[in-house]
Parts: structure tokens; C-alpha cells; sequence
């Protein structure tokens, strides 16, 4: 076990006071990145933790003040990784106004079961990745953390679960990825494995009990005989789930470029005659980003349900999904402008 306590520097460099965490788990607090000018604007965040790998922010200063940061969380593994049988159990709760960037420092790996004759070739112990985060009112968490990576034989099961209060915001990336090249390259490699995210609409007056609704609860299943079968050479699956107003133009900006790709069978009905004209930055962007998801076998999708935003994707190795990602979310630019440098880490 240990612990880090850092000060709240005045008027609005926010701080992480306490952590504490146990093996195998480990939290690193980062420099918090510096917003810019026009970030929307905050409460000063005060972070602290209970013995059970939580993390709070505690009560602000009630007059609103433009926030100059955001803190950054790293979520760490001894050793890069999980061994067979590990548990992590990982609450953080945000208090009102208050905002977090929460990362990794590289893939999370999943180590297979080890051939031992104590254990049962049919049941080997599953590794696990369990989080729970509230979210207060007009609070936000941008959860983005590189893809977890399991090697060919592992067991892996996660459950993220997600309860935004009114005016909260929430933004996560949740990918998965095969080892590396050759046999244990795919994702299909997994004995067995499957995760689940649910956002939670949390409502009522302060006071009297609050009730929660389901608003999603996605998730992905990789396992059964055949899935490498099934998967058209894809190694990497990922989601991103937005919700609230500071993830607003991001959840617009999915959907809409998703209704603007060319469909199957689509055809150009122009004569062949056309003058070319000159393409504006945009169509510029957007050219290049459609020849690269091509060439990177990228596929992808993007709708609203009951209030957020769902982004799924699918591509042929890590490094075209990430390509991807930071394309999309340097063209928006609203993680850099309300998360500063440190909410695009992970697609550096």
C-alpha cells in the first residue's frame, strides 16, 4: 500500500491530495495539463482516495473559477500487466465540478494461465478488470487508456460502470487488441474473454435519495470456438461512449461524419466531365482520412442511444485504430481544448 498526498495551489491548479491503491494495481499522479484560455469553466478539483482503490475529488470552493488544468491519473500494472487469477476493483468518484483524465502509460497485458498440473486445463482463474465511477453534477471524466492486450490462452473479463449525475459529462475509450504478430496476433486468440460498460442516469434532489436509470450497457463477447473464423482479419475492437455537454460536439461530430462515408453500392452519378475544383481543408482531411482508413482495413460506426453516443471500430493492427482516433479527435478538438495535451496521450 502507499499513499501521495499533494497541496491545491491557488486560484485554480488543481491537485491530487491522497491515493491509495494494493497490488497489483498502482496510481501515478501526473503534472496536470494545462487548459486553454477558452475551456469551459470549473470548480477547482481536489482529489482524494479510500483504501479501496478510490479516487475522489472533494468538495470545491463554491465560487466558480476558469479552471487552468485538468489532473491526469495512470492507471499502472507491476510488470505491465495482469497475471492469471488478478482482480482490480477501482472506484473513483468526481465531486461537482470537477474533472479527471484518467490514462495508461501503454497496452495492459494479459498473461495466460500457466501450465501447471494444480490447476484444471478447463477451469483456469480469470482475470478481471472491474471500475466504477460517479460523476457529480457539471463534472467530467475523459477515460482513455491504451488497448488492453491479451495473449493467446488468457482469460480476461471487465466491467466499466458509469453513473453521470445531471450536467455531467463522460467520455471513454474501451479497446482490446491481439499480442503482437504471428499466432497470438489476433484478438481471436483469447481462451475465453468479454466486457461490459454501463452508463447509469443518476436523478433526484440532493437529500432525499436519488434514483438511477440504465442508459446503455454494451457488450463485447470474444469467445466460443470459431471466433478467429469470424473476426476478417481484424486485430483490434474498440468503443468510445460520450455523454453530457462538454462531449456534445464529439458525439455530433461521430455521428455526422459517420452519415457522410460512402455507402456499398453507392454511385457517382456525375458525368465524368466535372471541373475538378480545388478541395477546401475540410474535404482535404477528410480525403486523406478516408484513403488511410482503407489501407488500414478500419472500419467503424456511429449512432446516438437515450442520450449518447456510441463509436464502434474495428482494424487490422493497433496502430491504424490509433491513427484514427487521433484523427477524429484532433480535427473536433474538443479533448484537447477541455483535457489539455494529456486526454490525447494515449494516441501519440
Amino acid at each position: 500500500m502507499a499513499k501521495s498526498t499533494l497541496p491545491s495551489l491557488p486560484p485554480a491548479l488543481p491537485t491530487f491530495s491522497t491515493l491509495t491503491y494494493t497490488y497489483p494495481l498502482k496510481l501515478l499522479p501526473s503534472t496536470p495539463h494545462i487548459l486553454t484560455p477558452h475551456a469551459q469553466t470549473s470548480d477547482e478539483p481536489h482529489v482524494s482516495s479510500n483504501r479501496s482503490n478510490t479516487v475522489t475529488p472533494a468538495h470545491t470552493s463554491p465560487t466558480p473559477i476558469q479552471p487552468t488544468s485538468v489532473p491526469l491519473l495512470f492507471l499502472l500494472t507491476y510488470g505491465g500487466g495482469l497475471v492469471s487469477g488478478d482482480h482490480i476493483a477501482l472506484t473513483i468518484h468526481l465531486d461537482p465540478s470537477t474533472r479527471l483524465t484518467t490514462t495508461t502509460q501503454g497496452s495492459t497485458k494479459i498473461f495466460k494461465p500457466p501450465a501447471s498440473p494444480t490447476i484444471s486445463s478447463s477451469t483456469p482463474p480469470t482475470t478481471r478488470q472491474d471500475l466504477t465511477v460517479h460523476i457529480a453534477p457539471r463534472a467530467a471524466r475523459w477515460l482513455a487508456p491504451d488497448p488492453v492486450q491479451p495473449f493467446a490462452g488468457s482469460l480476461y473479463a471487465q466491467t466499466q460502470r458509469f453513473e453521470v449525475e445531471r450536467e455531467g459529462s463522460l467520455g471513454v475509450v474501451d479497446w482490446v487488441c491481439g499480442r503482437g504478430g504471428g499466432r497470438e496476433g489476433r484478438v481471436g486468440g483469447l481462451r475465453g474473454g468479454g466486457g461490459r460498460n454501463e452508463v447509469w442516469d443518476v436523478f433526484g434532489k440532493d437529500g432525499e435519495g436519488k434514483e438511477k436509470r440504465m442508459l446503455v450497457r454494451d457488450a463485447v463477447v470474444l469467445e466460443g470456438r470459431g471466433i478467429r473464423g469470424r473476426m476478417d482479419g481484424k486485430g483490434v475492437f474498440g468503443t468510445v461512449i460520450l455523454r453530457g455537454p462538454l462531449f456534445k460536439g464529439l458525439a455530433d461530430f461521430f455521428v455526422e461524419e459517420f452519415k457522410a462515408l460512402p455507402r456499398i453500392g453507392g454511385r457517382n452519378w456525375g458525368s465524368g466531365n466535372e471541373v475538378v475544383k480545388e478541395l477546401t481543408k475540410k474535404e482535404e482531411w477528410k480525403k486523406r482520412r478516408l484513403e488511410r482508413e482503407k489501407e488500414d482495413g478500419l472500419l467503424w460506426t456511429a449512432c446516438h442511444v437515450r442520450g449518447c453516443a456510441i463509436v464502434k471500430f474495428a482494424a487490422s493492427e493497433v496502430e491504424g485504430a490509433r491513427w484514427w482516433l487521433g484523427c477524429m479527435l484532433r480535427e473536433e478538438g474538443s479533448v484537447g481544448r477541455e483535457f489539455g495535451d494529456g486526454g490525447l496521450m494515449f494516441v501519440r
